[in-house]
């Protein structure tokens, strides 16, 4: 691309006003170069709700015919360039039938390659679009390392982002603003949830659009399969991700210590509190605060908790006047926490405050394909902690890891891996045998033996098999911690002691 034809594109862009009337200019000129082979040229803008990419400007592809691509398909090179931030070439488009990416190829002529280009407003950091090229493969690799191109590229970027500006409704009316595409948020949704199953790929989908979304996210799951770790990466590939990120585990604290610990207290607030202390709330303050285990959180609580969440403002313990906080609030559960609101356990009001983005992980036993690829990350962690060498695990080990249900899912078996990892020492491989034990059903989910099946028990035999069953997955979610299983339970401490004794369970100190 000559001078000359790069000035008669922005000529022809400066002499239209509005997104759509500017980016059809663009898509004409460039379509017209001298210098173009190209079969066809397509640009497409972010709607307000930042969910899908709608077809705005064509040539060689008529504008009504071209699909509306929704920015949850991260297979789609469209979606894929404007999360990454780098043009996406497709070598053969029809080679690719996932969705609208099959009609827009037969839309482009037949063999024809796609080249994604990112429309980005980098100056307010915001998404605006897609310019998407159609061609042969070498045609579009050769415009792909145009310098030239790319400066060209640059320049129509900022006038399409005045033209967005511009077209905004006057700042009296209400309009939603499509989220912020944070820079290497797709990479670190990649890097930081582990798997190529199906449902692997969908919960990175999830992730990545709770993470864009400026909601309260309520997440569910089986203990183990990496609620935190979830919450923490939805913070850190957020626009909030370099502010602070501040968890809090309900049930893990006395209830009675948990609104210190959220809006901190002043001094001579309540006995022992001998200086004035931030709460979490605070230290919260532009950031993300995430509740886990919200379930467990006390009923007078809930109702404080609300209040904070319709006003972001708070109140320390001891302390006359109120404070405000800009936070987001993520939540997590491995509780049911609809049949704790039916129950009255739990706030209905707090319950739908809490829950405007949901995000179910899945245990890992419904991806177990990602099995092998989650050992084999759990080993590189603990060859770079341990300065090992163990290369990886035997195909009988690996055949054991994919046969064994995990009731602990993700957490059990990273946790099996690094000691599995220590049993290797210098070993190249992880054998069978040095997974002996590890694998075995954990202990107390058995029931006392009886010769009556649970269905002819009488009820209060029934009930007591019950609570012993509860209290032995209570006691094993807590490693052990009697306290704060008491906590989880709702019942003290010393009750707690007897029942463990009167069920035979094995105490931990």
């Amino acid at each position: 691309m000559d001078t000359l034809s790069a000035l008669g594109v922005v000529q022809a862009t400066l002499a239209a006003s509005g997104f759509a009337a500017r980016a059809s200019a663009i898509v004409a000129t460039v379509a017209a170069l001298p210098a173009s082979a190209l079969q066809a040229v397509a640009c497409f803008r972010l709607d307000d709700s930042g969910r899908s990419l709608l077809p705005v400007a064509s040539w060689g592809a008529a504008l009504q015919e071209l699909p509306q691509i929704a920015m949850d398909d991260l297979q789609h090179p469209a979606t894929y360039c404007l999360v990454q931030g780098r043009a996406c070439m497709v070598s053969d488009a029809l080679a690719s039938v996932d969705g609208d990416l099959a009609g827009l190829a037969g839309l482009m002529k037949r063999s024809a390659a796609l080249l994604a280009f990112p429309l980005r407003d980098r100056e307010r950091e915001r998404a605006l679009g897609v310019l998407l090229l159609a061609g042969s493969a070498n045609e579009l690799r050769r415009v792909q390392a145009s310098l030239e191109w790319r400066a060209l590229l640059g320049v129509l970027q900022r006038l399409l982002a005045q033209a967005g500006t511009q077209d905004h409704l006057p700042s009296t009316s209400v309009r939603p603003s499509a989220p912020v595409l944070a820079e290497g948020a797709a990479r670190r949704v990649e890097e930081g949830l582990i798997g190529t199953s199906v449902v692997a790929r969908r919960l990175r989908a999830d992730v990545l659009a709770a993470a864009e979304s400026r909601l309260s996210v309520l997440i569910t799951g089986e203990t183990g399969a990496g609620k935190d770790h979830a919450a923490w990466l939805i913070h850190r590939s957020s626009p909030r991700g370099e502010k602070a990120f501040v968890p809090l585990n309900c049930a893990a604290m006395a209830p009675e210590l948990i609104a210190a610990e959220l809006f901190g207290a002043a001094k001579g607030a309540y006995t022992g509190a001998d200086r004035a202390r931030h709460g979490l709330v605070a230290a919260a303050d532009g950031g993300t605060l995430f509740l886990d285990e919200i379930g467990d959180m006390p009923l007078p609580l809930q109702a404080t908790l609300l209040r904070l969440l319709n006003g972001k403002r708070y109140r320390p313990l001891g302390e006359v006047e109120e404070k405000h906080s800009d936070f987001r609030l993520i939540c997590a559960t491995h509780q049911p926490l609809a049949d704790m609101v039916r129950d009255g356990r739990f706030r209905e009001d707090l319950y739908f405050r809490i829950r405007q983005l949901t995000l179910a992980l899945p245990p890992l036993r419904e991806r177990r394909a990602d099995i092998p690829l989650l050992a084999a990350h759990a080993i590189t962690c603990h060859n770079r902690e341990h300065h090992t060498a163990v290369t990886g695990l035997s195909a009988d080990a690996r055949a054991a890891l994919l046969k064994h249900p995990f009731p602990g899912n993700v957490r059990e078996l990273l946790t099996l891996m690094q000691v599995a990892c220590e049993r290797a020492r210098d070993a190249e491989l992880i054998e069978l045998g040095m997974l002996h034990g590890l694998l075995a059903d954990p202990p107390g989910d058995a029931t006392p033996p009886t010769h009556e099946t649970s269905d002819h028990l009488p009820l209060t035999r029934a009930c007591e098999a019950f609570e012993r069953r509860v209290i032995a997955q209570r006691l094993r979610h807590f490693d052990g911690s009697r306290t704060r299983t008491a906590i989880s339970l709702g019942i003290a401490r010393r009750t707690l002691i007897y029942k463990c004794k009167r069920f035979g369970l094995e105490e931990s100190p």
